[in-house]
């Protein structure tokens, strides 16, 4: 792994969220949810159209972060996340991840304890997922 610092920005291409992948989330998590899997029904709703569930949006941060730290995210990688808007359809959704500090673990000048700020936005450049999460790596 490449030696990372403080001020480094990792991304993950875009991904294009169509309602067949909402709908295989679905079955994968049995969450079948009619404002996930009915657009008739989704339309009668405040968001007037199906949504992805929130989670989908989070795997897209998972992937940014095994890509990033490997196995070391894999064994000791941690993240909270907030909601910040639905992901629908025909969006196309990026991640970003910063680090925003880097501290070397007491006793142990190979690894360090890695923080990270991250978000999803949408292809209006909304902002969709925000969150925090911190990882030790071995540098």
């Amino acid at each position: 792994m490449k030696e990372i610092n403080k001020g480094d920005v990792f991304t993950l291409p875009a991904k294009f969220v169509t309602q067949e992948m909402i709908c295989r989330y679905a079955d994968a998590a049995e969450d079948h949810n009619p404002l996930h899997v009915d657009p008739e029904f989704a339309k009668t709703t405040r968001y007037e159209g199906t949504i992805a569930h929130g989670m989908l949006g989070v795997a897209f941060i998972q992937e940014l972060l095994v890509r990033t730290f490997g196995r070391e995210w894999l064994e000791s990688g941690k993240i909270e996340v907030s909601f910040m808007a639905p992901v629908r359809p025909g969006d196309a959704v990026s991640v970003e991840a910063k680090i925003i500090n880097v501290v070397p673990v007491e006793g142990d000048e190979h690894r360090k304890n890695i923080q990270i700020r991250m978000f999803c936005e949408n292809s209006r450049q909304e902002k969709v997922i925000k969150g925090q999460a911190a990882v030790t790596i071995s540098q």
